[in-house]
């Protein structure tokens, strides 16, 4: 064991890192134990914390580096306004779990006092300011809206898109029936879309973490060989920067002699005394995401208060704070500059309203500060400053936590760590704001049980929350909070195992969870297994977490295969075993024929087109929510989407084109390196060994081994297990590797010395006592 220095500690603990890395704490209370959480945070990864932090509250031009996309991202996240009412949220904070997020920010505060700032910190001349318990709610806010929220958002923008370029109604029905079957498309087409982020900017947001998918299954005693539960989980995020996600720890507290030892280890996320994945003596858990909507478009129709047309200015102005015009920064109360929205009465007369305005001044590191406003009333905030618009009809965004009391989730988390059973747990996570999870747990016991968790608005019965509705019509409007009660769960089921994957969890019936779920191909993958082991070993459970057979080409292949021509290609689909390895080119040639299929079928002048088609089905645009529609059309026989045109001959002409590309070995196309995060475009980062050599990324989107790619704005991205957990319940031990290591300097020896461990498939041992 290698001893941590602790010397600026004011509180007492002692921390050690076992040979891979991962830090073992040993205190006398949990309360110590937390407050050692954030000073290992801050040891090892300061710059994360801290710019994460300031990126989310919009401030990176003030404090990182004055430049255009900063600005941008500074007005994305101003308008969202995670920064907003978190003080209060933490007023509202139960007392004792106010206390613990206190300790942890204690750790961090004092870790930094004997700490040297980090290298992109002196690069940037970043001087971090204290943690405090809002700002553990910001990095709360910043990975449930930035990592989950977005896309959300980005799903709805698509299907106005696809709306506005001419897509026929009654095709976009079909394919993302049944959530549009009571939505009136017509009005979609008169919406003013904002401006997208340039590419600089959008990278920034992609660099956040975000949860693509996951997977996560516990089996109960009677089906394990070792006669205790077993669990897995592996969370599927952009892996490909460093430092991971992730952050390792053991946490050790109590006295063994008096009976009061305790420990808690998994993986946690720095900034936030979380433990995302993780286990007790008593309790081992996991996550994926819900894929619930928790965030909705709402129609505008806005004016101004004195009904003039376009005033002077454009499209999302940023006004400079000195030396400007009184033409180019009017007076607020200036009526020509007032700005209004529509409601509708019960009369039907429309009455108008005064919106909201928010002044956000983004402040520039060596420059002056600019003013942006943003427009809000009672259903959401407006994409863009009206500020010199004109009038018109626009989008405004709505997220449920931004709700009064959303930051109790920090609680949640905390409140798991010291549940002694499954069904405690799943009585604590259900009332937990969000983000919106499925979690998964076993306990000690033998119980194993999965629930889902988050708060979901409540809609009008028509209002499925996939696309724009008017906000004039009341009827739209929000309604409250679903009950929790209400919210899928599953305790001790007869199968002997629970599953989950992003699938759709959705009952007849019942109102909508899912409305941008995935494909259900892991989660019957996973299944499948499960259900043919009847003595599951630890061994069994780690093989299933790097499982790449795709169930997709499974299912796709009897509907594609009778249409190829005789060839190479058809020769090497027939005896491919299902399975995306490495040297397999078969697996290329799938993904050709897949991608020439969806061109030929859906990307003609009177569907998607094929450009877009192009967009979203390669890694440039990637969409999974319409890619998931697409292959559940595929296989029916009939389709307003042929468009008169024969199916076979369609996936024979796809066929034919891709025949004709030359199928490199997956592990050629699917290949990727990491890239330091802070450095990954400067002379610095290649010249100093910041980055790795490029490695082949095994699995697809469709296999429980998520080894998916793709190219985001300029860069390249990646979904993939962003750490691998395994633990028997009968053992005070998890089995466990990441893609990464402890520490975020590359100077280090634990910056990136899991990374061979978690390519190559194996799993370290963590064990619960530091000394062994």
């Amino acid at each position: 064991m290698e001893p941590i220095s602790t010397k600026a500690a004011k509180c007492e603990f002692t921390a050690v890192r076992d040979e891979h890395g991962t830090p073992h704490v040993t205190a006398p209370t949990w309360q110590e134990a937390i407050y050692a959480l954030g000073f290992l945070h801050a040891t090892d990864r300061p710059t994360q914390i801290f710019f994460s932090r300031t990126i989310a509250s919009g401030q990176a031009a003030e404090r990182i580096a004055d430049k255009p996309e900063l600005v941008e991202t500074d007005r994305f996240f101003r308008r969202a306004g995670l920064h907003l009412g978190i003080e209060s949220d933490a007023d509202l904070l139960r007392p004792d779990i106010r206390q613990q997020l206190d300790w942890y920010c204690e750790g961090v505060n004092d870790a930094l006092q004997d700490a040297s700032r980090s290298l992109p910190m002196l690069v940037t001349g970043f001087h971090p300011r204290p943690w405090n318990p809002s700002s553990v709610l910001l990095i709360g806010n910043l990975l449930s809206f930035a990592g989950l929220a977005v896309g959300e958002q980005e799903n709805e923008r698509l299907l106005v898109d696809l709306v506005q370029t001419g897509v026929k109604p009654e095709l976009l029905r079909e394919l993302f029936g049944p959530y549009l079957d009571d939505v009136d498309l017509e009005v979609l087409k008169e919406v003013n879309m904002e401006r997208r982020l340039s590419d600089d900017a959008l990278e920034m947001l992609v660099d956040l973490p975000r949860l693509a998918g996951s997977n996560a299954w516990a089996v109960s005693p009677r089906r394990s060989a070792t006669d205790h539960a077993l669990l897995a989980s592996d969370p599927h995020l952009e892996i490909n920067r460093l430092p991971a996600i992730w952050y390792e720890v053991a946490l050790h507290w109590g006295n063994e002699k008096e009976g009061t030892a305790q420990y808690a280890m998994g993986a946690t996320l720095p900034g936030c005394p979380l433990m995302a994945v993780g286990r007790t003596e008593k309790l081992a858990w996991g996550v994926t995401y819900l894929h619930a909507d928790t965030s909705d478009f709402f129609i505008e129709d806005c004016r101004r208060k004195d009904g003039r047309g376009k005033a002077k200015g454009g499209e999302d102005s940023l006004i400079g704070s000195h030396g400007e015009s009184e033409e180019s920064h009017p007076d607020k109360t200036d009526p020509s500059e007032i700005w209004q929205y529509r409601r509708t009465d019960a009369a039907g007369d429309d009455q108008w309203h005064d919106f909201r305005v928010r002044d956000e001044p983004i402040h520039r590191k060596g420059d002056e500060t600019l003013h942006y406003q943003v427009f809000e009333n009672d259903q959401g905030t407006l994409g863009r400053d009206l500020t010199g618009g004109e009038p018109g009809k626009y989008l405004s965004a709505s997220w449920i936590g931004s709700a009064e009391g959303a930051g109790k989730s920090i609680g949640c988390w905390l409140d798991v760590i010291h549940s002694e059973s499954t069904r405690e747990a799943m009585e604590v996570v259900k009332e937990n704001p969000h983000p919106s999870l499925v979690w998964v747990l076993a306990d000690k016991q033998g119980h194993i049980g999965r629930q889902a968790s988050g708060w979901l608005p409540q809609r009008a019965a028509r209002h499925t929350g996939v696309v724009p509705v008017p906000a004039w019509n009341a009827e739209n409007h929000w309604r409250g909070i679903q009950p929790s009660d209400h919210l899928p769960s599953l305790f001790d089921p007869p199968e002997g195992y629970v599953v989950s994957a992003n699938e759709d969890l959705n009952r007849a019936g019942e109102w909508h969870i899912n409305t941008h779920r995935l494909a259900d191909y892991r989660k019957r993958r996973i299944v499948e297994v499960l259900h043919e082991n009847r003595a599951v070993t630890v061994e069994d459970m780690q093989a299933l977490q790097y499982d790449i057979l795709s169930l997709q080409a499974r299912d796709l292949l009897p509907v594609l295969l009778p249409h190829v021509p005789e060839g190479n290609l058809k020769e090497s689909l027939v005896n491919w075993d299902l399975r995306y390895t490495p040297e397999s080119t078969a697996a290329t040639r799938f993904q050709h024929l897949y991608r020439h299929v969806l061109l030929e079928i859906f990307g003609h002048e009177t569907g998607i087109g094929w450009r877009r088609m192009f967009y979203l089905a390669t890694r440039i645009g990637y969409s999974s929510m319409v890619l998931t529609a697409i292959d559940g059309l595929l296989k029916r026989q009939d389709s307003l989407w042929w468009d008169g045109r024969d199916k076979h001959e369609l996936i024979r002409c796809a066929a034919e084109a891709a025949s004709a590309e030359e199928a490199h070995p997956w592990g050629e196309v699917n290949s990727f390196h990491f890239a330091n995060r802070y450095f990954e475009k400067s002379r610095v980062g290649r010249m100093l060994g910041f980055h790795t050599d490029r490695m082949p990324m095994p699995g697809c989107q469709a296999t429980p081994f998520q080894g998916h790619l793709m190219q985001t704005a300029t860069r390249e991205s990646s979904f993939a297990p962003s750490y691998h957990f395994v633990a028997e319940l009968g053992t005070d031990e998890a089995w466990t590797n990441l893609p990464g290591g402890a520490s975020e300097s590359r100077f280090s020896k634990w910056y990136k010395n899991d990374i061979e461990r978690w390519a190559a498939g194996e799993y370290r041992r963590l064990k619960a006592i530091a000394s062994e």
